[in-house]
């Protein structure tokens, strides 16, 4: 008869894909152990809050885009660590990338109730990373954070003990392939110099695999020329693949000039 499985390591196997990241993380990307357990805590916060699937999402990145995301998370803990009333929050391209395009993170916005999103990733951090994210793959790091790390410089309540609860991070169905507005990015061109929908496909296909599924191009009167498009992608994943981390990217397509940015939708613009 098969042993039975502890509760601990029923929490280590339901979280498998955390615990990949952050090896990855540490091993891989040369990243800090103690931070990183942060940031994986910040990101299940984050799929708490409603953004189901973004570590999955984060794990399926190439290298330079994940450490992007990484930057801009340990930025946010650092500023929810502060301890002020309304927590303003950096720019984060790669991460607003990943998020429902109703709840993005931007430098104009705040964490209302900034302090239930710190105890929610504390929370993270105590029942789920000290188990999962172990560089030693032991079965659970005992210590709780210290006070003054590097990511949470703010003073914090150290504990000798806590429980792990095997089902802290409830199971999310995998939900089927976003929108099109969620996989999009805008594209404009410098006045009377488009780029046709056709040279559009093939130079993004060509510089990063087969990653465009449809480009649309303002509609215009005859004899008028588009200044705009939509790009949609096969993954959303591919946004900040595509913007390179930035707001706003630029490029060169057949000598002409075309800027992306992520796509808003807007009752006001047309397309053909």
């Amino acid at each position: 008869m098969a042993s039975r499985l502890t509760a601990m390591e029923k929490l280590v196997l339901f979280h498998k894909l955390e615990s990949d990241l952050f090896h990855r993380l540490v091993r891989d990307l040369a990243q800090d152990p103690v931070p990183m357990r942060w940031v994986i805590a910040f990101w299940l916060w984050l799929e708490s809050d409603g953004h189901h699937d973004f570590i999955r999402r984060v794990s399926a990145l190439p290298g330079p885009v994940v450490l992007r995301l990484v930057e801009e998370a340990i930025e946010c803990l650092r500023r929810l660590a502060a301890g002020r009333e309304r927590c303003l929050l950096p720019p984060c391209p790669c991460t607003n990338a990943l998020l429902a395009p109703n709840k993005r993170i931007d430098d104009a916005g705040c964490f209302q109730g900034h302090r239930e999103v710190l105890d929610g990733v504390t929370y993270q951090y105590r029942s789920v990373c000290l188990a999962v994210c172990d560089v030693s793959s032991a079965r659970v790091l005992a210590a709780p954070p210290m006070v003054g790390s590097p990511v949470l410089a703010a003073p914090t309540n150290p504990m000798a003990s806590f429980p792990l609860n095997p089902m802290a991070s409830p199971w999310i169905r995998l939900q089927s392939p976003p929108p099109d507005d969620y996989r999009s990015l805008f594209v404009t061109f410098s006045r009377g110099y488009p780029v046709s929908r056709e040279n559009i496909v093939e130079f993004f296909n060509s510089v990063y695999g087969p990653c465009v599924e449809a480009v649309m191009i303002e509609k215009v009167a005859p004899g008028q020329l588009p200044v705009y498009g939509r790009m949609v992608l096969r993954s959303a994943a591919m946004i900040p693949v595509v913007l390179n981390g930035r707001q706003t990217a630029k490029f060169l397509i057949k000598g002409r000039h075309l800027w992306a940015r992520i796509y808003v939708p807007s009752s006001r613009l047309s397309y053909a």
